[in-house]
């Protein structure tokens, strides 16, 4: 029954997520998932970001997704002071229904920060992505209907999907512009846009007509201090793919205890719109900071989102030094 149920909610939610990339609702932890031009939009000379999401454990692990992206700013001596090269390179694994379903990606991105202004106050990225994808299905974990008997899936199977290739590899390109500004040092704010799947590469096991749909984002967000120790940071994330789109919107609150313990906690709420709430929890201490989100669901619309039961975990590390990437303001969230 276990096994049948997954089935039917899995269904559900393909319905309203058919064609969709891997996404979080920590999108503002996953700088490099959301748009090209965020690679190196960060003030250090390194930053490392770990990224993990789970959805419906309880039903043989349904969903799970997780990255690693590392991006950095280069060749520093021969660009312009108030400019910044910069690289990346994103891992991100994505398995659905207990590793049936497996597709592994490695993409390296570039992009270059022209400032507007001669305090650097604003200034706009364009970046670009290579994507390699790795598609795998393992038929050793399926169940087809007609392996059904009245012991359960003991039968063997005649569906034609076992007799191709379980293995797809393709290459994409993705690319972004983002815009960020400053009016005073108690204020950052940002806006960028991005396209993804530009080469829309086949992904099908059976035919090749089945491609991957591209997909568009606009994201912002803006950081406001409210006093020597207390700040506000909201964001958002509009994203729309194929027949699906998706709006996240919210913020946090974040409070600094003091140069003794150098901690700094969060607090806050996003919203993925007609789906989900997504409280957030999140600590930064010596240029760590860490986040964790449960998605609740909250439609009445939608019959699968009382099953989200999905959780997120982030971790982001930026070595600090005193480098002209200070000079460029970058937000966090």
């Amino acid at each position: 029954m276990k096994k049948i149920l997954f089935i039917i909610i899995v269904l559900l939610i393909q319905l309203q997520s058919y064609a969709q990339d891997p996404h979080f609702s920590q999108f503002f932890a996953s700088p490099l998932t959301i748009n090209p031009a965020n690679t190196g939009n960060f003030s250090g000379s390194l930053r490392a970001a770990l990224n993990s999401r789970t959805q419906l454990p309880d039903f043989v692990n349904a969903y799970a997704t997780k990255t690693l992206s590392l991006d950095a700013p280069i060749l520093q001596k021969y660009i312009r002071e108030d400019d910044k090269l910069s690289v990346g390179l994103l891992i991100l694994s994505d398995q659905s229904g207990n590793k049936l379903l497996n597709d592994n990606n490695i993409a390296f991105s570039v992009s270059y920060s022209k400032s507007l202004d001669e305090n650097a106050n604003h200034s706009i990225a364009a970046g670009f992505q290579v994507n390699y994808s790795m598609y795998r299905f393992d038929p050793a974990k399926a169940n087809f209907e007609d392996q059904l008997t009245a012991s359960g899936f003991t039968g063997s199977s005649a569906e034609f999907i076992l007799g191709n290739n379980f293995t797809k590899n393709t290459t994409d390109i993705n690319a972004g512009l983002l815009y960020t500004g400053s009016t005073s040092d108690n204020n950052i704010f940002y806006v960028g846009t991005s396209y993804y799947h530009f080469a829309k590469p086949t992904v099908g096991f059976i035919t090749p007509a089945y491609f991957t749909n591209s997909r568009v984002n606009i994201h912002g967000g803006a950081y406001f201090s409210l006093s020597n120790a207390a700040s506000l940071h909201t964001s958002f994330q509009y994203q729309k793919q194929g027949l699906t789109n998706e709006l996240l919107v919210g913020g946090a609150l974040s409070y600094y205890l003091g140069t003794d313990s150098g901690l700094e906690l969060y607090a806050g709420l996003w919203s993925r719109v007609k789906e989900s709430i997504i409280p957030y929890v999140g600590l930064e201490w010596n240029h760590i900071r860490a986040g964790f989100t449960y998605d609740i669901g909250s439609s009445d619309e939608l019959a699968s989102s009382k099953f989200y039961q999905s959780s997120e975990f982030s971790l982001i590390y930026i070595l600090d030094n005193k480098s002209k990437a200070f000079k460029i303001k970058c937000p966090k969230f």
